[in-house]
Order: C-alpha cells, then sequence, then structure tokens
C-alpha cells in the first residue's frame, strides 16, 4: 500500500502545482487521478486489504488551497486554507489529549468536512477545485462553503474531544 500512499500523495501535489500555474486541463486530469486513487485507497482499506491513510490526508488539501491562494489571492481563499490549518491543528490537538488521556477520540485519520464525510473529505475538495477551475467566476462561494464546511468539522471535532475527556474526568 505504500505505493498507492505515495502515488496519492504525488498526484495532490501536481494538481496543486498545476491549479497554482493556471495549467487547467493538467490540473483537473490531475485531480481526476487523485480522486480515483483515494477512491481506491478507501475501497481497499473498506475490504481490509490496505492500511488506512492511502490519500494523504488534510495536507494535500492544504497545498491545493496554497495553489489557490496563489491562483486567485483574496478573503475566501485565505479563509479556505486557514480552515484547513485549523483542522489540522485541532486533530493534532485531539491526539494529543487522546494519548494523554488514553482515551479512543477522533485523531488525525478522521479527514472531515464536518465529521460525517470521513475519508470523502478529499474526494469533496476535489471535485470542488474541479468546480473552481471550470467556474472560476464561482470561486468566492465555492471556496468560502468549503472554508466553512472545514472550519465546522475542525470546531465538531473539537467538541467531541471536549465531551469525550470531560466524561473521562468525571468517571474518575
Amino acid at each position: 500500500m505504500r505505493l498507492l500512499r505515495s502515488s496519492t500523495a504525488v498526484a495532490g501535489l501536481a494538481a496543486a502545482a498545476a491549479l497554482a500555474l493556471h495549467a487547467d486541463v493538467a490540473a483537473l486530469v490531475l485531480l481526476a487521478l487523485w480522486c480515483g486513487l483515494a477512491l481506491l485507497a478507501i475501497r481497499r482499506d473498506a475490504t481490509g486489504e490496505g492500511a488506512l491513510g492511502g490519500s494523504g490526508g488534510p495536507w494535500i488539501r492544504v497545498a491545493l488551497a496554497l495553489a489557490l491562494a496563489w491562483r486567485a489571492p483574496g478573503g475566501p481563499a485565505a479563509a479556505f486554507a486557514a480552515a484547513l490549518l485549523l483542522e489540522i491543528a485541532v486533530a493534532r490537538l485531539t491526539a494529543l489529549a487522546a494519548a494523554r488521556t488514553g482515551a479512543t477520540l477522533p485523531g488525525p485519520d478522521l479527514h472531515s468536512l464536518i465529521l460525517a464525510g470521513g475519508r470523502a473529505a478529499d474526494i469533496v475538495a476535489a471535485l470542488a477545485f474541479a468546480a473552481l477551475i471550470l467556474w472560476p467566476d464561482r470561486l468566492p462561494l465555492i471556496a468560502s462553503a468549503l472554508a466553512g464546511l472545514t472550519a465546522m468539522g475542525a470546531i465538531a471535532r473539537a467538541s467531541l474531544a471536549l465531551a469525550v475527556v470531560r466524561g473521562i474526568r468525571d468517571e474518575a
């Protein structure tokens, strides 16, 4: 599965580079490849054939958001990049809280566009970035929606972790 993980990451990073360089056709092809490899990783994880974490996690989405901010600087792109960084910070803090309390909390493997999105968050992000390329006049709306969904997912993860940690503390 290491090859699948590395090729998924390479496809995602190449899509980010193509997006930043205004190579729209290449970006669309690479986003489709990234999406397909992420789907393959999800299917392999569901059947037990592969290890978790095949899609590259939120780091690929951060690279895409930074490429978007490079390509179209402004509030919505910056808000989306900030929301992704918030999601990563909350995931790391959640993992730290789980280690300190010995609890099972949603950790960095739970990619989120609101917690129910799970691993499909990368696929939703790829589709949104494809929409941004195809309809650049809709960029503020789509980027703002992605930023809001990502921030809500981070807040939901933090709230869930706080509730579990408080429950463990109250039991002790």
